[in-house]
């Protein structure tokens, strides 16, 4: 019998696939890894609006997830932050559990788009979830916002190779900071507890296209489960994102959404 290595996915429904589990099943299963996935939270959006994300019962969150992992010899986990400070504890406490499995963390774009007048959320995350994680995704924005929630001082000010060392120090073991500006391109930073270790640039997409990081994340935590480091994974993660960017699809009114579709 054929065995391929699992991804766990932990994250939340999003109707739009663009994240969330719909959208990290896709990827890992593009990388020849089997996907596994636990609803965390419901998101409320289209490709137009987003709305706000609502968080299932940790309990039940975590009774799932924990049925999977002693049925199933997973891998790599792949977890989405979650906007709930009960249910990133909940996580926290199940990823502690299982500390041998390599975890992957998204921090997600919908952040941006969150009450900022509460941080409580992301300020438990960077204490929770970051030291237990071999690698953290998130664009400059979402890095930025974690930073503030987090750390005394004025974040604004901070340049990205900073943004990820500050987050380095929570005691994640790589961060790669997403979308960095450069003209007409844009360039993905690799940070290591000592500094930065790789910088990949690619063609800045002619549309916005949602998804990016979740199909960074969960690309890298496939390679992760099929043996790979990290270092040498994100390369491929970076470029199977940016395809599926460069073959986005419209398919509302809103912003387009990637196609890591398997006829793609």
């Amino acid at each position: 019998m054929r065995h391929v290595p699992a991804v766990l996915v932990i994250g939340p429904a999003d109707p739009t696939s663009a994240s969330g589990v719909a959208a990290d099943v896709l990827s890992v299963a593009r990388h020849g890894a089997y996907p596994l996935s636990v609803v965390s939270e419901i998101c409320l959006r289209d490709t137009t609006h987003f709305d706000s994300r609502v968080a299932l019962d940790p309990e039940l969150v975590v009774d799932q997830a924990r049925m999977i992992l002693e049925d199933v010899p997973v891998a790599a986990i792949k977890l989405s932050v979650p906007g709930s400070v009960g249910l990133t504890a909940a996580l926290a406490a199940l990823a502690a559990d299982y500390g041998e499995v390599p975890l992957v963390l998204e921090a997600p774009s919908v952040m941006l788009h969150e009450d900022d007048a509460d941080d409580s959320p992301l300020a438990a995350a960077v204490e929770l979830l970051l030291p237990q994680a071999v690698a953290l995704v998130a664009d400059a924005g979402v890095c930025r916002r974690l930073v503030a929630a987090s750390f005394d001082g004025d974040e604004s000010t901070l340049r990205v190779e900073d943004l990820g060392a500050a987050l380095c120090a929570t005691g994640v073991e790589h961060v790669l900071v997403l979308g960095a500006p450069a003209g007409g391109q844009v360039v993905h930073l690799l940070h290591g507890r000592d500094g930065v270790l790789r910088r990949d640039a690619f063609a800045r997409a002619p549309q916005p296209v949602l998804g990016l990081s979740s199909s960074v994340a969960a690309a890298l935590a496939a390679a992760l489960a099929g043996g790979g480091a990290v270092v040498a994974s994100v390369p491929a993660a970076l470029h199977f994102a940016h395809q599926a960017e460069a073959r986005a699809l419209r398919l509302g009114m809103g912003t387009a959404v990637a196609d890591r579709g398997a006829g793609a």
